[in-house]
């Protein structure tokens, strides 16, 4: 049965999405495997635990995206993501009852993608989950005797998301501002409590955090109501539309950019097209990707049907300007299947190359094709050299997202890289790839680099942005007695962020 969007958001319970968003949800699922917030999750239990109130900065980490072109990301300062989520929870009531409020009059579920129960899952957010069972297809209805889609996006949507609009979503612009002075509404409160994860600024949600996405949904509900006449979804801040015809087209792009500018948002013209129909509901290149065969006459994928299928994968993504999440698509479409030696030897290999051009594929390459086709390596060979060389492109081109999964890759499957030096790791200036050279530095017995980055983490605590925008870092490296504040005790309970190295 088909769920309306109150029904996700009424399944969740208070003590459920607190669980969700800080044991689960403050490490985005784009970054290397190796952290986790369970231990600060179960630390945050003690009702004895009240973190100061003071505004944070946080880690930046870039992360490629499918276009080959990086995207910020953010690990939030625990303590102020913390001081949020237990917001969030003591007031879910109120947020429920807005949730429903903006989409109790939708004959179908708009938003596409947002906080929801996931099966055999503990987060509360997953980029592309879905289940067809409560999911269903509006487009299919939707579409019916229209001629055009349009597709659209926000420009820069999380960034530019000013956090007053939060307010003015929850209370309406008027009201807001009339009381923006009073700081116990409920509504000013969640301004004040995002603001004090970005050093109190006024624009931009932390692009990582699973908050951000259940904050974002605040103001992209509210904006969805505005435009309740058209027939279109939403996917996060990706818009398709049906329509009867071209005018009508431009008319809704019209009524979505004023809808969007009563919350200082914009549209993303470059992303902006009305095309004519029919079109496939599916994306075009997925649906031809499901039409190949992958299985001979004895049930198995043989290495002429692998080669055929990343061949079509290749030309695909070239004709969809250059689009990697067709390649990510046809990786994991390919796991599933039961592939020969010769054919797992060959996908192994081919998807490793095609990673070197694309990096975007890197964060998937663990779980979809080593844990999967490399397992009879001895000594894992075959991704000792492929960590060997992405950590070297990683070094090239200053893409520190490489070099973190390089060291992931080498702490886990327990190899040495030989270019690696602790110059290359504090001259990235990168938390992540700092955090990840004193695991690996630990790991090996490396005493002098151990050391080294000690001194390093000392030099940064002693800056109090430095610490924030270094936590990770600085948090896993230094004693007890080179912590202060919040830090100490939190060290005093041997709480730690990075995962026991048995569960990578």
């Amino acid at each position: 049965m088909q769920k309306q969007y109150k029904d996700f958001m009424g399944e969740i319970s208070k003590d459920e999405l607190y669980c969700g968003l800080l044991a689960h949800g403050l490490f985005s699922e784009k970054l290397p495997p190796a952290f986790t917030s369970e231990g600060f999750f179960n630390y945050c239990q003690s009702p004895h635990t009240q973190f100061q109130d003071q505004p944070h900065k946080y880690i930046h980490y870039e992360n490629m995206r499918n276009i080959n072109v990086p995207r910020s990301l953010a690990i939030p300062n625990p303590m102020a993501y913390q001081l949020l989520c237990s917001f969030l929870r003591d007031h879910w009531n109120a947020f429920q009852t807005y949730f429903i409020s903006r989409t109790q009059n939708q004959s179908y579920r708009v938003s596409r993608i947002h906080i929801r129960k996931m099966y055999g899952k503990p987060e509360l957010f997953r980029m592309n989950y879905s289940n067809w069972r409560t999911d269903g297809s509006p487009e299919v209805d939707i579409s019916f005797g229209k001629r055009y889609m349009v597709k659209a996006d926000i420009s820069s949507c999380f960034p530019s998301m000013y956090t007053h609009a939060l307010s003015w979503a929850l209370a309406t612009k008027e009201v807001a501002k009339q009381q923006r002075n009073d700081k116990s509404l409920w509504f000013n409160q969640v301004d004040y409590r995002t603001r004090r994860m970005t050093h109190d600024e006024t624009h931009g949600l932390l692009i990582g955090p699973h908050a951000s996405n259940l904050l974002a949904e605040v103001i992209l509900v509210a904006i969805d109501e505005q435009l309740c006449k058209w027939q279109f979804v939403r996917a996060i801040d990706d818009y398709t539309c049906f329509v009867d015809s071209y005018e009508e087209g431009q008319k809704f792009l019209t009524d979505l950019g004023a809808s969007l500018r009563a919350f200082d948002l914009s549209l993303n013209h470059k992303k902006t097209e009305i095309s004519k129909l029919p079109l496939a509901v599916t994306e075009q290149w997925q649906r031809k990707l499901n039409s190949l065969q992958l299985k001979t006459s004895y049930g198995k994928t043989d290495y002429i049907l692998v080669r055929s299928f990343l061949d079509h994968a290749v030309e695909l993504m070239h004709s969809s300007k250059e689009n990697a999440s067709i390649l990510n698509y046809a990786i994991k479409v390919l796991s599933g299947e039961d592939l020969t030696e010769n054919a797992a030897e060959y996908c192994a290999k081919t998807i490793m190359n095609l990673s070197m051009l694309y990096p975007y594929l890197v964060a998937i390459m663990d779980e979809y094709v080593f844990m999967k086709y490399c397992r009879k390596c001895q000594r894992h060979s075959c991704v000792q050299e492929y960590a060997k060389q992405i950590y070297r492109n990683g070094l090239l081109t200053n893409n520190y997202e490489l070099v973190a999964y390089a060291l992931f890759f080498a702490i886990k499957y327990k190899f040495e890289i030989d270019e690696h030096t602790i110059e290359n790791s504090i001259k990235s200036n990168d938390c992540v790839v700092l955090t990840l050279s004193v695991i690996y530095a630990r790991e090996k017995g490396l005493v002098a680099d151990v050391r080294i980055l000690k001194q390093r983490a000392q030099a940064l605590a002693n800056d109090t942005d430095s610490f924030d925008e270094f936590w990770l870092f600085l948090y896993e490296t230094l004693p007890k007695s080179g912590l202060k504040g919040d830090w100490k005790p939190l060290k005093a309970a041997n709480v730690t962020f990075v995962k026991p190295l048995s569960s990578w």
